[in-house]
């Protein structure tokens, strides 16, 4: 509780003071001043009615008036005095009596008003379980990002109220590029990669030095942008190579770029020079070796050096559209053929995105579909393939998406895998 009341204090004091000027702001032009500020409407009069007076005098005496009309504008003059003075003496009462209730109804509801909106909005329902989630789960925070264990409440909360409270965490610090890294690792998990690659941009961008920042926003943007690696993250493995030129890492995932960018050639430079990499590590440790790495390692290259003759190798998927459905697609659509494993991470094997074309459409899934170097979709024993049409041509999930039913595959099969896409999830 005393959380919540230091994370909403400076929210209440400057709610206090806005109050306290705006009661000041409505007030002030009913202080109840008095009118007559320097004279009463009545000395006006009386010095308005002698100069008067006096002009009619010297006219009455160069005899520019005469006695009849003198008589008759001195009544007139004499009755205008009189009606002045009758005002002056009602002005200041009924000035008081509507000021001082319009004051008074202004200095209560104004606070009243304040507090009400304080209470039906900032203590609604759907916030302040947001505060206490955030206040609960601070220490957890704090814990997570020294690279500690999380205390018990973290572990017993969803991911999506942690990821509410780490987003709080990154807009209070702004510059902590541990909060930004673990935000993002967050979004891979909750397979939503369009924010998981704008949090690893920001990690990166604080801490340039930190290799596995950088390779993990690369991993982000290649998943985000179906397997392709754009200039940036090209860019970044580069500087990565430039200062540790035998970064296995940091080759194997320019290798597999290049492959799937179809620069085969480039491909298998990069490739090559990481297999030489590894066979001197082998040499230096008594012949020990990673037998499962080296082996993906061989089949890149090979697929490099045959280039379109490894399609043959994956696996044929034939997709169908109803035509009547196909003239309603967008001109932006785009399809997406996935290929998942039955259980494992839920992020996707490998990820095939085409334009919207003519169908039945007929596609092979190969390797150089694979979104990782260490889950290539030939190593897999088991497989859910699944298309999808999405009518903004992103891969991110939505519910206008046209979806075909998951049909599962093993590495026995050899025939063509066939997806009919319907218009209803």
């Amino acid at each position: 509780m005393m959380n919540s009341v230091l994370v909403l204090s400076p929210m209440l004091l400057v709610a206090l003071l806005l109050t306290l000027l705006v009661v000041f702001a409505l007030l002030w032009p009913l202080r109840g001043r008095n009118v007559n500020a320097g004279h009463s409407v009545r000395q006006l009069s009386a010095q308005v009615y002698r100069d008067r007076l006096d002009e009619l005098n010297a006219d009455l005496s160069t005899g520019r008036l005469e006695a009849e009309t003198y008589a008759q504008l001195k009544l007139e003059l004499d009755r205008g005095v009189l009606a002045d003075t009758t005002a002056d003496a009602r002005i200041p009462v009924a000035q008081h009596s509507s000021v001082k209730p319009l004051a008074f109804v202004l200095l209560v509801s104004v606070p009243v008003l304040t507090l009400a909106l304080y209470l039906g909005y900032f203590l609604n329902p759907q916030v302040a379980p947001d505060l206490k989630n955030q206040a609960l789960l601070a220490p957890s925070i704090d814990a997570i990002l020294a690279g500690k264990e999380p205390e018990a409440e973290a572990k017993n909360t969803s991911l999506q109220d942690f990821m509410r409270a780490l987003q709080r965490r990154v807009q209070a610090e702004p510059h902590n590029a541990d909060a930004w890294m673990t935000l993002g690792l967050g979004f891979l998990q909750a397979k939503d990669y369009e924010p998981a690659k704008v949090a690893l941009a920001r990690a990166a961008e604080l801490r340039p030095e930190d290799i596995q920042v950088v390779m993990t926003y690369v991993q982000a943007t290649i998943m985000t942008q179906d397997g392709a690696m754009d200039p940036v993250a090209r860019g970044l493995l580069g500087r990565i190579l430039r200062e540790q030129p035998d970064h296995q890492g940091a080759l194997l995932m320019l290798g597999m770029g290049n492959l799937r960018a179809g620069e085969r050639e480039q491909a298998l430079a990069v490739l090559t020079q990481l297999q030489m990499l590894r066979a001197a590590e082998v040499a230096a440790n008594n012949g020990q070796r990673d037998s499962e790495a080296d082996q993906r390692i061989e089949r890149l290259i090979l697929e490099a050096q045959q280039g379109p003759q490894v399609a043959a190798a994956g696996i044929q998927i034939e997709v169908a559209l109803d035509p009547e459905l196909a003239r309603q697609l967008p001109a932006e659509a785009a399809l997406f053929i996935f290929a998942r494993t039955p259980s494992g991470p839920p992020m996707p094997v490998a990820v095939l995105k085409r334009p919207i074309a003519q169908f039945p459409l007929r596609v092979t899934l190969t390797n150089a579909d694979s979104l990782q170097p260490t889950r290539l979709l030939s190593d897999q024993k088991e497989l859910v393939l699944q298309a999808k049409i999405s009518m903004t041509g992103n891969a991110t999930p939505a519910a206008d998406d046209w979806q075909a039913v998951p049909v599962p595959v093993t590495e026995a099969n050899t025939g063509m895998v066939r997806l009919r896409i319907t218009k209803t999830r």
